[in-house]
């Protein structure tokens, strides 16, 4: 091998110092800390994330790491899964390209084992800097060619790498144990199953499991428990003919961008988004649209006669009507524009139950129609752009039209402080007291001061 990519990316986390990041790098990991952990708060009271917080909490155990928006404190593997699954409950959580959501793996991880040793702010957010710059350029590096995605794709596989990197240098493993750990991660990543969610009308709905995010945050900090404890895993487990990216169901691994620019270009200011919508990053562009539209013109659901969507293919596969549950409605476009047609805030509001049976918005959400749009379709596997133009046709017989090239939330276009800010603030009002909450955003803003986490945990209970 010309390169032991395993070896180099295992120096680059061991060898990465809190003290070494720019100012913008640290602040831009606590933004994503915000903003995950209101995921957290918001997806637990889902009707997902309660199915997958109350077995947990039923099972008990010793108590190590809090569950967001629970109430008790579970094993800490436990609550990385839970905490990870949940993050990504409604599809709010941020996104890399549309290849996954890594930092439902990667800040899962980190505070659960932090939590459970009693480590400090500083040691969180390193870990979450690395699990970033590492993974990502993983999950990146692994991706199959457009033919080949179209049988065998692995949205959250590779996040395994995201949360086993976090756990590895918030636990501030030498090499060796760093290198261990990979390895067992790498061998034990959920299946490349993106194929085989539910896409087809046929099959529909959508499965639960669906990027996934816990399953890699569970698998990762076991694997990182277990290289504690000894256990052994191949040191070269992203290399070669036969690496993990074979193994994860890729036709293709570039080790090259696995490697650029560490150390000096950060993912967490480059290729990261984050979500003003609940719903699928793919309906963003069309959501933005809708949303201009809306407010341009002082639109009502009473003025509209139809909603004509031109976007890339992928969008095509959301045009559903009447899903069946939450998980669907999230992949569903006539129903997330009904929504924000409605006037319905994002968040845990769009999938309740009233929503989903309500004939109302099944029968508006008919107006809703999409539309392949081949030069979109090439630029978002050419550029990672994701685009959509909206023509509202009014009742009174004007067309109104929007193009939106660049989403909001995109590093290219991107959400303000005071809007991640109140979007937590929307999320964590379902399970915490005005005060607390404040609280929590202070504390949150001002991480790398706080000794120990294990303090700041129990806020994030609900009340």
């Amino acid at each position: 091998m010309e390169k032991w990519v395993t070896k180099e990316l295992a120096e680059y986390a061991v060898g990465a110092r809190f003290e070494g990041y720019p100012q913008e790098v640290i602040d831009a990991a606590k933004i994503l800390l915000l903003d995950n952990i209101g995921c957290m708060l918001g997806g637990s009271q889902s009707k997902l994330g309660q199915a997958t917080l109350k077995p947990i909490e039923q099972m008990g155990g010793s108590k190590e790491a809090t569950l967001v928006g629970g109430r008790t404190r579970v094993p800490t593997i436990q609550a990385a899964f839970v905490n990870g699954t949940n993050a990504n409950a409604l599809d709010y959580d941020e996104v890399l390209f549309g290849i996954g959501h890594p930092g439902s793996s990667i800040i899962p991880s980190a505070l659960a084992i932090a939590e459970w040793k009693g480590l400090s702010g500083k040691a969180v957010l390193n870990a979450i800097l690395a699990g970033y710059d590492i993974g990502n350029r993983i999950g990146i590096g692994i991706q199959p060619t457009p033919e080949r995605l179209q049988h065998v794709w692995g949205v959250g596989t590779w996040q395994t790498f995201s949360s086993v990197i976090a756990a590895s240098k918030v636990l501030d493993f030498d090499l060796e144990t760093t290198m261990n750990a990979y390895g067992v991660a790498g061998a034990t990543a959920p299946l490349p199953n993106t194929q085989k969610w539910g896409w087809d009308l046929s099959e529909r709905p959508l499965h639960w499991v669906k990027e996934p995010t816990g399953w890699p945050a569970w698998t990762g900090t076991t694997a990182a428990i277990l290289a504690a404890n000894g256990f052994v895993g191949n040191k070269y487990i992203l290399d070669g003919h036969n690496g993990f990216w074979i193994m994860a169901g890729s036709d293709q691994c570039d080790y090259d961008v696995m490697t650029r620019g560490l150390g000096s270009e950060y993912e967490v200011l480059t290729n990261i988004a984050i979500k003003p919508y609940s719903a699928c990053r793919w309906q963003h562009p069309t959501l933005d649209c809708v949303t201009l539209l809306k407010a341009e013109h002082d639109l009502s659901p009473e003025d509209i006669r139809e909603v004509n969507i031109h976007s890339f293919a992928w969008v095509k596969t959301h045009e559903l009507y009447g899903p069946a549950d939450m998980v669907d409605a999230a992949f569903c476009i006539p129903y997330t524009v009904t929504q924000v047609l409605m006037g319905e805030p994002p968040g845990l509001g769009w999938y309740t139950a009233e929503k989903l049976e309500s004939e109302e918005i099944l029968s508006f959400s008919k107006k809703v129609k999409v539309t392949v749009d081949q030069e979109m379709d090439k630029a978002y596997f050419a550029e990672d752009r994701l685009s959509a133009r909206v023509e509202i046709v009014t009742t009174a017989g004007d067309t109104l039209e929007k193009y939106v090239k660049i989403p909001l939330g995109d590093p290219r276009n991107p959400l303000s402080k005071a809007e991640i800010e109140t979007k937590f603030r929307n999320q964590a009002a379902h399970c915490l007291d005005p005060q607390t909450i404040d609280t929590v955003v202070y504390k949150i803003l001002d991480f790398e001061n706080i000794e120990d986490i294990s303090a700041f945990m129990p806020m994030l209970i609900a009340q």
